[in-house]
């Protein structure tokens, strides 16, 4: 019986597997609810700890406001840069480009309505008073 098991997958080795495929799932499956792209944010934060973070160019665009200066793109040293810095007038490949807010629309929110006062009905009053005699 163990020769024919000695190739075979352990059982802890397919545990870890199948765990591992579960969380990716419900990864998958939580981004799909909460309509975020869970991957690319954990890929993002990937990037920022490793020190090339494209996404942090956008998030100090947003910071500086588009008022300020452009953004453009531009090719420096070989390499795509996105910098409202860098990428001047006088660089041949320096292109302007806009940046656009994917989050999505907000519902408008209704107004508060105070609550309405307590007071007596005359018909309940009525009938308590008939109840009463």
């Amino acid at each position: 019986m163990l020769q024919r098991q000695r190739g075979a997958f352990n059982l802890v080795a397919v545990g870890i597997l199948s765990a591992l495929f579960a969380a990716a799932a419900m990864a998958a499956l939580f981004s799909i609810r909460a309509e975020r792209n869970l991957f690319a944010e954990g890929l993002d934060k990937a990037r920022q700890m490793a020190g090339d973070a494209p996404g942090a160019v956008v998030q100090s665009a947003k910071l500086l406001g588009a008022s300020e200066s452009k953004m453009r793109r531009c090719v420096i040293d070989g390499k795509k840069v996105m910098s409202n810095t860098e990428c001047l007038d006088n660089n041949p490949t320096s292109k302007d480009i806009k940046l656009r807010d994917s989050r999505g629309f907000e519902a408008p929110k209704k107004p508060v309505t105070p609550p309405a006062e307590v007071g007596s009905n005359p018909s309940i009053d009525k009938m308590i008073e008939k109840q009463l005699q």
